[in-house]
């Protein structure tokens, strides 16, 4: 029983316990924008509900805890925080203006309903981007006195 349990402690350490390093764009690239990022557009695009397994948050959770833990140079907690803000404008410039500017010539209830769907898909990203990136708003973001992921 103790070496069942000393399995399962080791194989669920994070990457940094473990040693290893995880490289900015490796963790972005592959985990954070391809397992989260990427995701949510595809399904607020899609009208479909968002929500994530429990596994793949907790993957996606422990990469930026990682990340933002890491010594320096290795720790990419300036570079999420950067890189959070520009997928929020990036998600607000590519695809909520166009989809707004479509419907703007087309009658205030269309286009007031368009923007009631966006203003709703955007505060479920905020929710989701939040929920991965909560180590990043409750040290890194506190500790240099910066606006918080929500603002």
């Amino acid at each position: 029983v103790n070496n069942k349990r000393s399995i399962i402690q080791i194989s669920t350490m994070s990457n940094s316990a473990q040693g290893n390093i995880i490289q900015l764009e490796d963790g972005w690239n592959n985990v954070i924008k391809t397992g989260a990022i990427d995701v949510l557009e595809r399904t607020l695009d899609n009208g479909f509900d968002t929500s994530f397994e429990p596994k793949e948050y907790i993957r996606i959770y422990t990469t930026c805890y990682d990340m933002c833990t890491q010594r320096s140079p290795y720790n990419w907690s300036r570079d999420l925080y950067n890189r959070h803000g520009e997928t929020i404008e990036q998600y607000l410039s590519n695809t909520v203006l166009p989809a707004l500017r479509d419907k703007s010539g087309q009658g205030g209830t269309i286009l007031l309903n368009e923007l009631k769907h966006r203003w709703s898909n955007h505060q479920i990203m905020n929710k989701w981007l939040k929920k991965f990136f909560t180590y990043l708003d409750r040290y890194y973001v506190k500790h240099h006195s910066l606006p918080t992921l929500e603002q």
